[in-house]
């Protein structure tokens, strides 16, 4: 398999710190203090630096396309009792908790309506899904900046995006609901759960 992100995984979390502080992390774990005992499914979880105080209440799977990314998310979340798997995203087992941090803008909107209505397939009476991404800007700086993100990623790991997904309408195509929202930089970062 091609790893897009063989030259970013070892400078994405000291890049991501650099540029936004600690909000990206703060974005990611907001809402982990709920999942003790839960199933969870880490889709694109990078290298699992935001998650390492949270391995103890890890159980489930961790699923990502980079090989890079994934021999450091397994160092990183050596104490989980993760299964951590390369390759497409599987929806075979169910799951209490799917965890989709800053990876819906890699897909395209057709890519988009399929892999929404897995995600609901894969929930487990009661689940709910974590988000947590970047919104449309709230200024020019905001939109300067995610257009160089979006471009970089296209240049570096071969995204197919030239824009921000709408998530909340393919959330509200697969008839779920948002129950709980944090915010950073006036909305342009959130975190949701929806159900």
């Amino acid at each position: 398999m091609k790893d897009n992100y063989r030259w970013l995984a070892p400078v994405y979390t000291p890049l991501s710190r650099m540029v936004f502080g600690n909000q990206l992390h703060e974005a990611n774990t907001c809402f982990l203090s709920n999942i003790p005992n839960k199933k969870v499914l880490i889709l694109g979880g990078g290298d699992g630096w935001d998650y390492r105080g949270f391995q103890d209440n890890l159980t489930g799977k961790f699923v990502e396309l980079s090989p890079s990314m994934l021999s450091k998310a397994e160092k990183n979340l050596k104490d989980s009792k993760l299964h951590f798997v390369i390759g497409p995203f599987d929806f075979k087992e169910k799951y209490d908790v799917i965890l989709l941090p800053f990876v819906l803008d890699t897909f395209n909107d057709q890519d988009l309506e399929i892999f929404f209505s897995k995600v609901k397939d894969s929930l487990n009476s009661g689940g709910k899904v974590i988000l947590a991404d970047f919104f449309p800007s709230q200024n020019w700086r905001q939109e300067l900046m995610i257009k160089t993100i979006i471009s970089g990623f296209r240049m570096l790991a071969g995204h197919v995006r030239q824009d921000l997904p709408d998530y909340e309408y393919f959330f509200r195509s697969i008839g779920m609901e948002k129950v709980e929202e944090k915010i950073w930089k006036k909305g342009w970062i959130k975190a949701q759960i929806w159900k």
